[in-house]
């Protein structure tokens, strides 16, 4: 018996540390993303707890008790922050430090002025409950997939356990101890095995969870441009598989748009300056295609718009809308000529064509423009919902 003691003893601390530095790890590996940290803080604070817990007889038992008592109830917190930091929500400050502070109290009181283990018991795992219950609206409001759902589910069984466990030793099977018997209690026992279940189960959803979380951002940043923030030309693909193609391609348009003398902005004053004209004609566009269309960058100064369903003179309306706009842009970067002007080739989608051969006929069309001045809307000749070329300055 003693021996399977001292192997579980072994094992928890080893599961304990191992959570510690894997969630460590991970936030190492992408600091942008901070609930790895407070996760890995819990871990700390639960092996800490374990510890302390197990020293009641080399120190004085009630000193241990207070430090394992106040380390578990951090156990809860840090998860929780986690939570909230995970799902970018802001914590909700003054209840977790009041249930803290209620829980730290009653330990103080039934430890120092009316010493009662039982009852430090009963306070310390429904204070850690309570810690950890606050995450669960967040947890079932937020959840997108079947890994958050499971989240839910093991805090939520957690949450019971904090309150069923001293109900079922204390009241249940009505056993008393000291703090000298504590050791050997089945308190203790429960306390250990189902807290090393918990909280295997606990960092396991959650390494899921955020392991999953980090999957999709490196999957979006694949298809992001990182200057705009808009769809690069793998993001483009992508949406073109997904939402075009014959019946859905009709009544759509796109269009190409090309800064003009965009070279020269970045010759006479530099990348940077060419850069905060890139994020701020890329700020106006998807602002004002938010409910139009999609649009994406794929090269230095293009970028595509894919118009939702409209009709021809519409479309050519929003072309023309988005031309006079980036016009009227003030770069402060460029000295006394703030602005800069834009060309645009713009043709129709139909059933029978691919995106690619609409993609050349935008860009034939936009060749066209900038051939002949610049600054001016060409509709595609082959756009069969209005046969003549249209030009616009």
């Amino acid at each position: 018996m003693a021996e399977a003691s001292l192997v579980f003893r072994i094992l928890m601390i080893v599961i304990l540390t191992v959570f510690a530095i894997v969630f460590m790890a991970l936030y190492a590996y992408d600091r942008d993303q901070k609930a790895p940290a407070w996760i890995a803080f819990a871990y700390l604070s639960g092996l800490g707890s374990f510890l302390f817990d197990l020293s009641r007889s080399a120190f004085d038992p009630v000193i241990s008790d207070i430090f394992a008592k106040t380390l578990f109830w951090l156990v809860s917190g840090f998860w929780a922050l986690g939570v909230f930091e995970y799902h970018k929500t802001r914590p909700p400050w003054m209840l977790l430090i009041s249930i803290f502070l209620f829980g730290f109290g009653s330990l103080l009181w039934f430890s120092l002025k009316q010493p009662d283990i039982i009852q430090r018991s009963i306070f310390s795992s429904s204070t850690g409950g309570l810690l950890l219950a606050c995450t669960l609206p967040v947890l079932w409001k937020k959840r997108r997939n079947l890994i958050e759902k499971a989240w839910f589910w093991v805090f939520a069984g957690l949450c019971v356990t904090y309150f069923l466990r001293p109900a079922l030793v204390y009241g249940l099977l009505g056993e008393r101890y000291t703090a000298t018997s504590y050791g050997a209690s089945s308190y203790a026992a429960l306390l250990h095995s189902s807290s090393a279940l918990w909280g295997l189960a606990c960092g396991m959803t959650m390494i899921l969870a955020m392991g999953n979380k980090l999957i999709e951002k490196h999957l979006l940043a694949s298809i992001r441009d990182p200057l705009t923030g808009l769809f690069n030309r793998r993001g483009l693909d992508k949406y073109v598989n997904e939402s075009l193609g014959d019946k859905k391609n009709l009544g759509r348009s796109l269009m190409i748009l090309d800064l003009d003398h965009f070279k020269k902005v970045n010759d006479l004053y530099g990348h940077s300056a060419g850069d905060q004209v890139l994020i701020r004609s890329a700020d106006l566009l998807q602002t004002l295609t938010k409910e139009l269309g999609t649009i994406a960058r794929i090269g230095g100064e293009e970028f595509v718009i894919i118009l939702n369903k409209m009709d021809a003179e519409d479309s050519q309306l929003v072309a023309q809308h988005l031309r006079l706009s980036i016009g009227m842009i003030t770069h402060p970067e460029l000295g006394d000529n703030r602005s800069v002007t834009a060309s645009i080739g713009l043709a129709a989608l139909f059933p029978d064509e691919s995106f690619a051969m609409a993609l050349r006929r935008a860009d034939q069309a936009l060749y066209q423009a900038k051939s002949e001045g610049r600054n001016r809307l060409v509709v595609a000749i082959e756009d069969r919902r209005r046969p003549q070329l249209k030009l616009a300055k």
